[in-house]
């Protein structure tokens, strides 16, 4: 069977334009971390890192150090200091197995929030025990209450 130069040369460029590698990495612009402290006679610390990266998104990254297990430990950015206590501000996604990786744009009332925002917010972060025991066992102020 006699194949054509123009079948050949059609079926090389879909080839070729088929594999064209579409990911586009983003660059951070901004980060700040909070270090993460033990609360209830709990072991578990870590840090919370804030990201703002080139495509405008702002991420919560949540790194437990030794100590914490693989368990599931619920996480949330709450209002006013650990020491007063408040309201969740933002539920993010749980601690599973000593990480919790959350894209943040809005309050859990609905309000935008960006990365600059979470900077200036009157709030801390919570970990607590499981999702049956709300105990907190890991806490940082962060925004203008940040140590």
């Amino acid at each position: 069977m006699k194949s054509s130069p123009f079948f050949l040369t059609a079926l090389a460029l879909i080839i070729i334009t088929g594999c064209k590698k579409d990911d586009v990495s983003t660059v951070i612009l901004q980060s700040t971390e909070y270090r993460l402290n033990a609360s209830n006679g709990s072991s578990i610390t870590g840090t919370a890192t804030f990201t703002e990266d080139s495509d405008g998104k702002t991420e919560v990254l949540i790194e437990l150090d030794d100590g914490s297990s693989t368990a599931v430990h619920p996480a949330y950015i709450r209002f006013n200091t650990a020491e007063e206590g408040g309201a969740v501000a933002l539920t993010l996604e749980a601690c599973e197995c000593a990480i919790s990786r959350t894209t943040v744009s809005k309050l859990d009332v609905g309000t935008s929030i960006s990365y600059e925002g979470l900077l200036k917010l009157d709030g801390h972060i919570s970990i607590h025990e499981s999702p049956d025991d709300y105990t907190v066992i890991s806490v940082a102020n962060i925004g203008v209450n940040a140590d």
